[in-house]
């Protein structure tokens, strides 16, 4: 029974338990003038998620959050609260966030609470040329101007991971394919 009539589903959820792809995202590449001045580029950031499952306690993990983030709405802690509630597996808690404010979190050593690596554009001149250069999403997608109008060269190609694991969800196997940085573009 086991190999005939439930084999499909359950090498489906073998893999599922067993093969994990985790996408790479790739640099944005630079937008320069025409002397060679960086009018926007791509900064590490990191962003701070949470696996509910892995949280006993999710009202005393928000306020402890909170107050490490120093700058908590009200119904941003219910939102928070009612994301750890419901989701399993994964739940952003904040994307992007200051190297100060990860500090802060990671010094509160919380169960279920880890941090990603991600980028954020920066741009320099601030406002200067804002309309000309545009800006991108916080995927790192252009969403107007010179971002947007060139974003396939920019935006480069993500890598992938993948990564086997055992019964108590160890790695004991990783195939990595770096991403590939954006290209340059170089405005007249």
């Amino acid at each position: 029974y086991l190999q005939v009539s439930d084999r499909a589903d359950l090498v489906d959820l073998a893999e599922r338990q067993q093969l994990r792809t985790k996408a790479l995202p790739a640099k944005r590449g630079d937008i320069i003038d025409r002397r060679g001045h960086v009018l926007a580029t791509s900064v590490d950031a990191a962003s701070i998620y949470a696996v509910p499952s892995a949280i006993a306690d999710e009202v005393a993990a928000v306020a402890r959050l909170c107050e490490a983030l120093a700058d908590c709405t009200a119904k941003e802690r219910e939102d928070l609260i009612d994301r750890l509630r419901r989701q399993r597996n994964f739940a952003y808690v904040r994307r992007q966030v200051t190297p100060d404010e990860m500090h802060r979190v990671a010094d509160l050593n919380l169960e279920g609470i880890g941090f990603t690596p991600e980028s954020r554009r920066f741009y320099p001149n601030k406002e200067l040329g804002a309309h000309l250069l545009g800006f991108v999403g916080i995927d790192n997608k252009g969403l107007a101007g010179i971002e947007s109008a060139y974003d396939s060269q920019i935006r480069g190609k993500e890598g992938k991971i993948l990564i086997h694991t055992d019964a108590r969800q160890h790695a004991f196997n990783r195939f990595e394919r770096p991403p590939t940085s954006g290209s340059t573009i170089e405005l007249t």
